[in-house]
């Protein structure tokens, strides 16, 4: 997350060293520089939040590692957004990843899990879901997964950490293209 936050900050201090306020956003709409700045805060925030999960894990107390990896996904998903805000703003494109990338696979856990687990509809099919609370580790969990379309339901391994590695790689690449954007367009400092 450390090189999340540095590419962050990388961007934060060109907005505000390359004076883009008055250089590019004083003749656009207020909330294009009101997105921007909620998305940098957002960006930094959740950078904090996964920060501290990487150095005390989830915790000892089930009850604690459910509220903390309930927490920690939502962190996530915001952080995606924001990356997404930015990202669009500097390269002026939606932001599509991979359909099968990490940054993917995490928000669709993330729905499934904690986002809809009472009705999750992916595709054609409903799922309804929940987290084996008892199961939940620093490295990963089991869901218990029922599908509406089959009548059946499944148990299923999650391997949270080599997820959330891959989703950070993405998100770096993601961040780095906003990085080279602003070069590109506004010249280096």
């Amino acid at each position: 997350m450390r090189r999340i936050s540095n590419l962050e900050q990388k961007i934060r201090d060109y907005v505000n060293n390359a004076n883009l306020l008055d250089r590019y956003f004083d003749n656009r709409p207020d909330d294009e520089w009101m997105a921007l700045c909620v998305s940098m805060n957002t960006l930094g925030d959740t950078c904090q939040a996964l920060e501290y999960y990487e150095n005390n894990g989830l915790g000892v107390d089930y009850n604690e590692k459910y509220l903390k990896l309930y927490g920690l996904l939502q962190a996530i998903f915001l952080q995606q957004n924001s990356i997404s805000q930015i990202y669009q703003i500097f390269l002026g494109n939606k932001l599509i990843p991979n359909p099968n990338s990490p940054w993917n696979k995490i928000r669709d856990l993330r729905h499934l899990t904690v986002g809809h687990p009472e009705e999750k509809k992916y595709k054609s099919e409903t799922k309804r879901c929940f987290i084996v609370r008892v199961t939940i580790q620093n490295n990963g969990f089991d869901l218990l997964i029922w599908n509406k379309k089959t009548g059946q339901k499944k148990s299923e391994k999650v391997d949270f950490k080599t997820l959330y590695e891959d989703y950070k790689e993405d998100a770096i690449k993601h961040l780095d293209n906003i990085c080279k954007a602003q070069i590109a367009t506004w010249g280096a400092l």
